[in-house]
């Protein structure tokens, strides 16, 4: 080497010695000439933005590069201390700010409403944060909109806000966030309707007051219901709530309907006058009675005479709520419903008399010349009730139309229900109910076997049941077994040997044979070769 470049070596080592800590040089990092923004990338801290054109300096203090915080309010605020709101919004810088500049605030990563509860619309989205903030810092406690806008509440004067009593929020009239001239209230405590949607505020509010106003309509129209004249509310005991008449949706007075719900008017009411029936100019009070108003014409009815007739005075019971004339009177006969041939008969068929009220509903009171000159049959001989309908109902057109329910007396069923009426009633209809009051002649004539002399009841259906059409088709319920075993192809008079049936005899089918019943028989006790001992041991007819 020659001395030249010795002397080189040794001075450059001399200044690496010296100077090398100041620059980091020799320490834990290449020389800073090594380093480009480029290879910066490289490492848990790549440079964007601002950062991409500061130099080393501004963040590496000293040129010292180990240690360099990566926290942003290391640098931002532990250095500089130049921030006006003194952390008051949190340490993550990145979490509103970007590298590239301070004032643009990314929307997209700060959210104003998740954070403080107040979304931004309207004017608010195009302030700076110190329009509302000022230098006070972010103090969360002042949200209202009275907090910022109290200035702006105390000047309003169309209308005054603070004499009006308006509330400080604001918010329940400047519906958007754009202008204080849109102002919405909503008039919810008195819903604006009919002439009331076009009235200006001062209209109803000429003193200024707000809070507090009667919604009442007296409180406004109490001079328009004075003077009002067609009719005279006044003098008519009107209601001064307006709105019963006229509604909420009015647009001028002489649109009012009253609503009629104490007498509604239908029919020939709904083509009256007002006057017609308040003619004196009495509204509130005035009885809703029919005959408050048609006295004379219920006085003066005659086709019926309604107060002969003791007529009720309630109109409407005949001729209704919605008749046109009193001719389309319609009567509720409930009392007496008309069916048949009475639905055909004019009222001075059954009311002759003139009499209404209080007549007989019984069938006799107008039909006994009918009951007594009744003779096919005869109804009186016979003992018919006098209640025609039990026969003849209540929708008959003819007295021929009769029908008798003979269940209730006797049901007909077998040969009793091809007979005419006569064979039974030739001497009348109060006959016996039971068998032998009509068949007692049957009874005593019977041979085959003699029912009388065999002592059989003379109760016919024990034998005759009601559904056979002959007395042949008898059937006799025999307790000793004859329909099967060795007695099924007797006789009748096999054992019953006398006319007597109540008396039989084993004897005549079974004759005595001394040595073959006796050894049978020999530990029998009691044992006696007789009719009467062999049934009472063989009721069954078996050994």
């Amino acid at each position: 080497m020659s001395t030249r470049k010795l002397w080189i070596w040794l001075v450059a080592s001399a200044l690496l010695c010296i100077l090398g800590p100041r620059f980091g040089v020799g320490q834990n990092q290449e020389p800073p000439q090594k380093w480009t923004v480029e290879t910066h990338d490289n490492t848990n801290f790549p440079l964007v933005g601002k950062h991409r054109v500061t130099s080393c300096r501004e963040c590496h203090l000293e040129l010292v590069f180990e240690g360099t915080p990566r926290e942003c309010e290391a640098c931002h605020w532990v250095r500089r201390q130049d921030d006006r709101y003194r952390l008051s919004l949190g340490t993550q810088c990145g979490e509103c700010h970007t590298p590239y500049t301070w004032k643009n605030v990314s929307s997209n990563k700060w959210n104003h409403v998740s954070a403080t509860g107040y979304l931004l619309e309207g004017v608010h989205r195009t302030l700076d944060c110190v329009d509302c903030h000022g230098s006070d810092g972010f103090d969360l406690s002042k949200m209202s909109c009275y907090d910022c806008h109290e200035e702006d509440y105390t000047e309003a004067e169309e209308p005054d806000h603070r004499a009006a009593g308006f509330p400080f929020q604001c918010q329940l009239c400047h519906l958007n966030q754009n202008s204080w001239e849109k102002a919405v209230f909503d008039h919810d405590s008195f819903v604006l309707r009919g002439v009331h949607k076009t009235a200006e505020c001062s209209d109803c509010h000429s003193s200024g007051v707000y809070a507090g106003l009667s919604s009442d309509c007296v409180s406004c129209h109490l001079d328009d219901y004075n003077s009002a004249d067609e009719p005279d509310h006044q003098a008519s005991g009107f209601p001064t709530d307006c709105v019963a008449c006229h509604g909420a949706s009015a647009t001028t007075w002489e649109d009012a309907e009253f609503s009629h719900a104490v007498f509604p008017l239908r029919g020939e009411h709904r083509l009256a006058q007002c006057s017609d029936c308040h003619s004196s100019g009495v509204y509130a009070g005035l009885s809703a009675d029919c005959v408050s108003c048609h006295l004379d014409d219920y006085n003066s009815a005659d086709d019926p005479d309604h107060q002969a007739s003791e007529f009720p005075t309630d109109c409407a019971a005949c001729h209704g709520t919605s008749a046109a004339t009193w001719e389309d009177a319609e009567f509720s006969h409930a009392a007496f419903p008309l069916r048949g041939e009475h639905q055909l008969a004019q009222c001075s068929d059954c009311h002759s008399g003139g009499v209404y009220a209080g007549l007989s509903t019984d069938c006799v009171s107008c039909h006994l010349d009918d009951y007594t000159g009744a003779d096919d049959p005869d109804h009186q001989a016979s003992g018919f009730p006098t209640d025609c309908i039990a026969c003849h109902g209540t929708s008959f057109t003819s007295w021929l139309d009769a029908t008798f329910d003979h269940s209730v007396y006797w049901l007909l069923q077998g040969a009793h229900a091809n007979l005419s009426c006569s064979s039974c009633h030739e001497q009348g209809y109060n006959l016996p109910k039971d068998c032998y009051g009509c068949h007692a002649q049957d009874y005593e004539n019977t041979t085959d076997p003699d029912h009388s002399t065999a002592g059989f009841p003379p109760d016919c259906v024990l034998c005759h049941f009601p559904t056979h059409l002959l007395w042949s088709q008898a059937v006799f319920d025999h307790q000793f077994p004859i329909d099967s075993g060795k007695h099924s192809n007797a006789s009748c008079s096999d054992c019953h040997v006398s006319s007597n049936f109540r008396e039989f005899s084993c004897l005549t089918c079974h004759p005595h044979d001394k040595t073959r019943m006796d050894n049978q028989h020999q530990d029998v006790t009691g044992y006696v070769y007789e009719s009467q001992a062999c049934y009472a041991c063989h009721p069954q007819g078996t050994e």
